[in-house]
């Protein structure tokens, strides 16, 4: 996945504000090249532990997606208190989505200092493969890392 870097800082910046809460968010462009992120409402019940997208949120994202030719190309969402590791219950939610095409990309918050952020690929199997991040500089350069830090 190819992601710019002032957007892998506004994804680590929503799951700061966010915080203690978790963050989620849909990655869109074209094949695994990220050009655009857009903030989506958590309004899962517990969102200290947990994220559900806002329904018409995602359907707005849907269709203006559609509108200009883009994919998801991922799903993020922070954890505030755990590795960034996809749970049994991110696995399990996209599978039963059947949303297995996209990339999923976890803010670990754990060190609020240092977020990490990794991304992965789930099966329809529910088998889970993490996935190389290759970082786009302001300059057009590639810094490629599966962990990206804030202060690199």
């Amino acid at each position: 996945m190819k992601l710019p870097k002032n957007l892998l800082a506004e994804m680590i910046t929503h799951s700061l504000e966010q915080d203690p809460e978790e963050c989620c968010g849909l990655l869109l462009g074209n094949g695994d090249e990220v050009s655009r992120l857009i903030r989506v409402q958590n309004v899962h019940e517990d969102r200290v532990s947990r994220f559900s997208m806002a329904p018409l949120d995602l359907l707005e994202a849907e269709r203006e997606a559609d509108r200009r030719g883009e994919i998801f190309v991922a799903i993020y969402h922070s954890h505030t208190y755990s590795q960034g590791y996809p749970s049994d219950t991110d696995i399990r939610n996209a599978v039963q989505s059947g949303w297995t095409d996209p990339y999923y990309v976890l803010v670990s918050l754990v060190e609020k200092t240092r977020p990490v952020v990794r991304a992965y690929r789930i099966s329809s199997a529910g088998d889970v493969a993490e996935q190389f991040i290759s970082v786009l500089g302001a300059g057009g350069y590639t810094s490629g890392t599966t962990r990206p830090r804030v202060n690199e």
